[in-house]
C-alpha cells in the first residue's frame, strides 16, 4: 500500500488486484467496524478513484482510494483506554454503532440495550456518554446525551452531535415539544374504569431526605392506557411521561398497584418468583419496560424494537 498525505484527506494506492474493499480496510485498519464502513462508503468519505461505492467494492491494481483525515485512528487500536482506565473493547464499540436507528444533521438516536448506563456515576464503568464518543471519533467528541433513560431501560436515547443540537433538544424537551411512548408489562389487570387516564402523583426527588419535605416532593404526571390483559395476572400498558422526574413511570406503576415485572425495587420479589412458576417458557430476570417511540417537533416519529426478552414473553401472551 502506498499512502499520500494532504492536509484533509489520505489516498491509498492498491498495489494488489481482486481484493474487495472491506477485506483491505480490515487488513490495514483491524479498527474499523464494517458497520462504521459502511457509513464512510454511503457518505462519500471512502471513494475509489474519486466515486461512491459501496462497501464490498472490488478494487484493482492502480486504484486510488480517498480516505477520510482520521482513519489512522483504527489502524492498531482493538481497545481504547479512557481516562478512568476502564477498557472499551472492539466488541463494544461494534454492539453500540449497531443500535443506531436513526441519524440526521443534529441527532443519532440509538436503541439502547438494557444494562448499559447512559451516564457515568458510582459503581458505572461502561456508559454510552463515553462509549458513542469513542465509537464515532470523526465528532471530536462533541457527542451529547440529551436526556436520561434508565439503565435496566431499554429503548430509545437520543444523542445530539453539538453543543447548540443538544441545547435545542434539551429546550424541545422542556417546552414539551418531544412526546416519549413506553411501553411496559406490569402485575395485574386494571378495574374496568380504569383502563385508560392519567396519573398524577408527586416524586420524592432526594430519598434520603424527609419525606414530610414539600420542597423534596416534585409534581410528576403520567398518561397511560392498557393494550391488552392476560390470564388475569398481567397487562400490558402504554405510558406517556409528560414530566421527566427519575424512575417516575416505575413509581407511577408501582403506587397505582401495577408494578413493571422485573422491577426489584418498586415490587415485591415474590411477585417475579411465583410469575416465573406459573409460565412454562424462561422468563429472564430483566425491567419489562421499554421506550418505544419518540416524536420530536420537525422530525420523523421514531420507533424502537423491542428488546428479545420483551418480544418473548408478548409472544407467549399473544400480545
Amino acid at each position: 500500500m502506498t499512502l499520500i498525505w494532504s492536509k484533509k484527506i489520505i489516498k491509498a494506492i492498491i498495489n494488489n488486484d481482486r481484493i474487495k474493499l472491506n477485506v483491505w480496510m480490515k487488513k490495514n485498519y483491524p479498527s474499523l467496524t464494517l458497520s462504521h464502513l459502511q457509513k464512510l462508503c454511503r457518505t462519500g468519505q471512502i471513494r475509489i478513484n474519486g466515486k461512491r461505492v459501496s462497501y464490498n467494492e472490488p478494487l484493482l491494481q492502480n486504484d486510488e482510494i480517498k480516505l477520510p483525515p482520521f482513519i489512522d485512528e483504527y489502524k492498531n487500536e482493538p481497545t481504547i483506554v479512557v481516562k478512568n482506565n476502564t477498557k472499551y473493547t472492539q466488541n463494544d464499540i461494534d454492539d453500540i454503532l449497531k443500535t443506531i436507528i436513526y441519524e440526521d444533521d443534529e441527532i443519532i438516536v440509538l436503541n439502547k440495550p438494557a444494562g448499559l448506563s447512559a451516564q457515568g456515576g458510582t459503581g458505572i464503568t461502561k456508559h454510552i456518554d463515553t462509549l458513542i464518543n469513542i465509537a464515532l471519533p470523526e465528532y471530536n467528541n462533541s457527542l451529547r446525551l440529551t436526556h436520561r433513560i434508565d439503565k435496566e431501560t431499554s429503548g430509545i436515547l437520543v444523542i445530539a452531535k453539538n453543543y447548540d443540537s443538544a441545547l435545542k433538544i434539551t429546550t424541545m424537551f422542556r417546552e414539551k415539544k418531544i412526546k416519549k411512548t413506553y411501553l411496559a408489562l406490569v402485575y395485574g389487570n386494571f378495574d374496568d374504569n380504569k383502563k385508560e387516564g392519567t396519573i398524577k402523583i408527586p416524586i420524592l426527588i432526594d430519598e434520603e431526605k424527609e419525606k414530610s419535605d414539600k420542597q423534596n416532593l416534585k409534581s410528576a404526571t403520567t398518561d397511560y392506557k392498557v393494550l391488552d390483559e392476560a390470564f388475569g395476572i398481567l397487562s400490558f400498558v402504554k405510558l406517556s411521561p409528560l414530566t421527566g422526574r427519575r424512575h417516575q413511570l416505575r413509581i407511577h406503576m408501582s403506587k397505582m398497584g401495577h408494578p413493571i415485572i422485573g422491577d426489584f425495587k418498586y415490587e415485591n420479589t415474590n411477585q417475579f418468583s411465583k410469575l416465573k412458576d406459573s409460565f412454562e417458557i424462561e422468563i429472564p430476570r430483566k425491567l419489562y419496560l421499554h421506550a418505544y417511540q419518540i416524536e420530536i417537533e420537525g422530525k420523523p416519529i421514531i420507533t424502537a424494537e423491542k428488546p428479545t426478552h420483551f418480544e418473548k414473553l408478548c409472544k407467549y401472551l399473544n400480545f
